[in-house]
């Protein structure tokens, strides 16, 4: 039986093979000058507001401020957590005028469902920022660390919540189990929503990246039990709170931040934008947005991208 997954994106699948079967060399090769004119499309999987969707404003911002005879322009295709757009730009193969702003859950998905895709139908250009996760309980919560969470979850399972099935908040939770804890989790569509779920009472605790938690823990509604990032951040407010492994727990989750181009791009297509998109990271917007948002920059292009990728990729198959 198919999954339901499968056989939502059984006619995105269905029109990418169309797209696909475009004659070799039907095409003449490019010059070595190339460039981009009009419009360039930078797909987003998920709906507007979230992580994903805000990077890829701060690289399309960054592009459209080198002034290069192009217009780098927003486009989200949400649905199926991310299955629906990534399906979806499958059908730009060859497309030198068609970007994708993407995460780790490019990684994660088609390891969890059955979907006709995976992070190796796309050519990386850079990866251009990483991010973390902390851990959120209510302000009066009896837990103090997310020790204290996991032994808890060892004698009965925390409800929690975690922004879609199989993205950074469901590596935290997968981390936690593999240190003894048990956890009933709640998929919401957004960190917003599990946020709100979390300030309402709905959940125990709850993983947000530390932009969305800052806010409720400088007003006093939530508390930082423990950080999954490698070190603590460099933050007056959430600088603080220990990671996971100072406290004991062998957990630690870290996400990339990328774009990628179609498939089957030529070279010098690739190369461009690869130049450009680290010019545009030079660029006081991409500057603040690190800042602003706790990242951890990244410059990885090419194929030090791909390599990092496949990697990567060999982790969350151990994790998940």
């Amino acid at each position: 039986m198919k999954s339901p997954l499968r056989v939502v994106l059984a006619a995105t699948g269905a029109c990418t093979l169309i797209t696909g079967c475009s004659l070799p060399n039907a095409s003449p090769p490019l010059p070595d000058d190339w460039t981009p004119r009009g419009s360039v499309s930078a797909l987003v999987a998920f709906a507007p507001g979230g992580g994903s969707d805000r990077s890829a404003r701060v690289i399309a911002e960054g592009l459209n401020e080198l002034d290069a005879g192009y217009s780098v322009n927003v486009e989200n295709k949400e649905g199926g957590s991310g299955a629906v757009g990534w399906a979806t730009f499958m059908s730009e193969r060859g497309n030198g005028n068609a970007l994708l702003v993407a995460e780790t859950a490019l990684n994660t998905l088609p390891i969890v469902y059955d979907v006709p895709f995976s992070y190796r139908d796309f050519t990386p250009l850079v990866m251009f920022a990483q991010d973390s996760r902390v851990v959120l309980v209510p302000a009066d919560s009896p837990h103090e660390t997310c020790a204290d969470l996991v032994e808890a979850g060892a004698e009965d399972p925390v409800k929690t919540g975690s922004s879609g099935k199989t993205g950074a908040d469901s590596l935290v939770i997968e981390e936690f189990r593999k240190n003894g804890g048990e956890f009933s989790v709640v998929p919401y569509g957004s960190t917003g929503e599990v946020l709100t779920a979390l300030l309402g009472g709905q959940l125990e605790m709850a993983p947000a990246s530390a932009a969305a938690a800052k806010p409720y823990v400088e007003s006093g509604d939530f508390k930082v039990l423990c950080t999954l990032s490698e070190e603590r951040y460099d933050d007056p407010v959430l600088g603080e709170a220990p990671t996971a492994r100072e406290q004991g727990l062998d957990a630690e989750v870290t996400i990339w931040r990328g774009v990628l181009a179609p498939d089957d791009i030529a070279d010098v297509q690739r190369d461009y934008w690869i130049a450009s998109i680290q010019e545009a990271m030079r660029s006081d917007i991409y500057e603040d947005y690190i800042e602003t948002d706790l990242l951890i920059p990244a410059n990885v292009a090419g194929q030090d991208f791909e390599d990092f990728l496949d990697e990567y990729d060999q982790r969350m198959r151990e994790a998940l």
